[in-house]
């Protein structure tokens, strides 16, 4: 299985919502797959996840979702690889770009859901344990530095990061 491949497969299925999503779809979508395909799906998610482990991230993470622990942020970096190839390249490479994605506006404006999804990480292993009865192989991969780190409750700094996230949040305290 190629990238591409994997994230031809995604695009598939619906996008994770939130905390709350099954993901069962991409579930039986995987579930269709020879069992070596699902172990290979499941080391992309984790080399993207992996990718995605920078401290630029997490710091727009904790403006989305106001507040993001160690957790959170796995389960962040989690909803951001289910939400397909654009969205997080486009993070990837401009984190403050996710203010213009619809979810995360709904997540800021409208106090919805947060950007999560810890159970989009188990779908390779539910998919592989429904197809062979076992568990699935352990992955690899290693977590990478960060990244210097700044204090996330300073502000002034956020706004100076993240323009446009701020702004969103700014418009949300001005909302009756």
């Amino acid at each position: 299985m190629t990238r591409d491949d994997f994230w031809a497969i995604l695009a598939e299925c619906p996008r994770p919502t939130g905390p709350d999503d099954d993901c069962d779809e991409l579930v039986s979508r995987l579930s269709r797959l020879p069992p070596q395909e699902i172990v290979a799906f499941d080391q992309h998610l984790t080399d993207l996840r992996l990718g995605a482990h920078r401290v630029d991230l997490w710091g727009a993470a904790y403006l989305i979702n106001g507040g993001c622990s160690d957790d959170g942020f796995e389960y962040f970096r989690c909803w951001l690889v289910g939400q397909g190839r654009e969205i997080y390249e486009a993070a990837l490479a401009d984190p403050d770009s996710l203010a213009d994605y619809g979810p995360v506006r709904r997540c800021i404006l409208d106090d919805f859901e947060e950007c999560e999804c810890e159970v989009f990480m188990y779908t390779p292993d539910r998919a592989y344990q429904r197809m062979t009865g076992h568990e699935l192989p352990e992955g690899s991969g290693v977590y990478p530095e960060l990244g210097e780190m700044w204090d996330f409750a300073d502000v002034e700094e956020m706004r100076r990061r993240y323009p446009r996230l701020s702004a969103l949040l700014d418009e949300a305290d001005a909302l009756p």
